[in-house]
């Protein structure tokens, strides 16, 4: 239970942990691209801005501009330099291409940086796609375009999208080596944090162990010597009813402590080594069947038994045949007279399965797994009266994890199975 317990807790971390990082890294990666694009888009803009005014200082410049000779009134002044403008110039100087469409079947190259990679014959296959398409902006071929339409032309500004997107491989690549670096270190983390969060726990579980354990060995003695001694005073003085209540009950006290002492025995042992060996888990089925088949004979239950012959198993073989002794009275304590529990037990390459199934009503799924928790009953008040306290399950559950085995339940066709299953090679 602590184990699963801590194996959530730091599954929880981890997940909640490597979401938020994965979140950040997704997040800078996104910001790195928006801003990257961003700035190449406003050098696109600054190439266009500085082809419309050399463009309109030439028209002004001509001999036969009525503007030619007369003062700029003062709005019209040469503005300002912008000096951010100016820096993206001296760092894009080299690296665009600048398209001017005049017609359908014309497109006159102004400038072109990179011919040594774009040839003038493929920017104008790109212009013309770009045309075709009607986008204003984007990429292509590596290459980051904007369109501009004025006074009938077509201007078209390409920039070298390359060490852009170069740039963002790497901050991708840098990203992706961190991440995995964060989600090792957050794996240590969250093992190392979750038990921290778990030792109250299991040091208030092991004290409780503890208490049972010591509550059970203080309670056998007198038990034992209650049930003696009534058992004297019967002999002594016959039959008594009172001594008939005396001897159920402390019957019933003997058989919980027995329980107990059991189940902390085996909870103590799990991390020992077992005093395994080779045995016939066949014979070993059938001694705990065959004197259970009088006492559903008794009741009204037929017993239908499928137990495959020379089936060898290397563990303990007191401590299955109590996982087999507690099925099958669980069995016979939910089966209604004229019901049936079949039992079988059957091997293949890898795994022997061990199943009893009863008739009698469907088991929720809710509870199924509830089944093997200490002092949980389906159906407290049938258990009560029959003797049973919840304990059985939960040591047969102990017992089938202590030979590295899996027990379930499964509910279909009016059959409740309770189905062991073992690895053949456990040695």
């Amino acid at each position: 239970m602590i184990k699963q317990l801590r194996k959530r807790i730091m599954l929880t971390m981890f997940l909640m942990l490597s979401i938020i990082f994965v979140s950040i890294l997704v997040a800078i990666n996104i910001f790195n691209a928006t801003r990257s694009r961003n700035e190449v888009d406003s050098m696109l803009h600054s190439i266009l801005q500085r082809e419309m005014r050399f463009k309109n200082d030439k028209q002004e410049n001509m001999p036969d501009s009525p503007q030619h000779n007369r003062k700029p009134p003062e709005e019209d002044k040469p503005e300002a330099s912008d000096p951010d403008l100016e820096q993206r110039m001296e760092i894009i100087g080299s690296h665009f291409i600048l398209v001017r469409h005049a017609s359908e079947d014309e497109n006159e190259t102004i400038e072109n940086t990179l011919s040594d990679s774009y040839t003038d014959d493929v920017i104008k296959e790109y212009c013309n796609q770009i045309l075709e398409e009607g986008k204003m902006s984007g990429t292509t071929n590596h290459l980051r375009y904007l369109v501009r339409h004025e006074d009938g032309n077509t201007v078209i500004a390409f920039i070298d999208y390359t060490s852009n997107e170069q740039s963002r491989k790497n901050v991708l690549i840098a990203s992706g080596f961190s991440g995995l670096a964060g989600l090792i270190a957050f794996a240590f983390l969250s093992l190392w944090i979750s038990g921290l969060m778990v030792k109250p726990v299991e040091n208030a579980f092991e004290k409780q162990k503890q208490f049972i354990s010591d509550a059970s060995h203080e309670l056998k003695t007198p038990i034992t010597v209650i049930l003696s001694n009534s058992e004297l005073l019967e002999d002594q003085i016959g039959e008594n009813k009172q001594l008939s209540y005396i001897k159920k009950e402390c019957d019933r006290m003997h058989h919980l402590v027995t329980s107990l002492l059991t189940l902390t025995h085996l909870e103590q042992a799990q991390h020992t080594p077992a005093d395994k060996s080779d045995f016939s888990l066949s014979d070993a089925l059938l001694e705990q069947i065959l004197p259970m088949e009088s006492v559903a004979f008794e009741r009204g239950i037929t017993m239908v038994e499928d137990i495959d012959s020379d089936i060898t198993f290397y563990g303990v073989k007191e401590q299955l045949q109590q996982v087999a002794d507690i099925l099958i009275d669980n069995a016979l304590a939910y089966t209604k007279k004229g019901g049936e529990i079949h039992i079988s037990l059957n091997r293949t390459p890898h795994h022997i399965t061990f199943t009893v199934s009863n008739t009698g009503e469907e088991i929720p799924p809710e509870e199924r797994e509830r089944l093997f928790e200490r002092f949980y009953r389906q159906d407290k008040a049938r258990n009560r009266s029959g003797g049973h306290f919840g304990l059985g399950l939960s040591i047969a559950s102990t017992i089938v994890a202590r030979h590295r085995g899996r027990i379930h339940v499964e509910s279909a066709d009016e059959f409740n199975s309770f189905i062991v299953t073992l690895k053949t090679s456990d040695k």
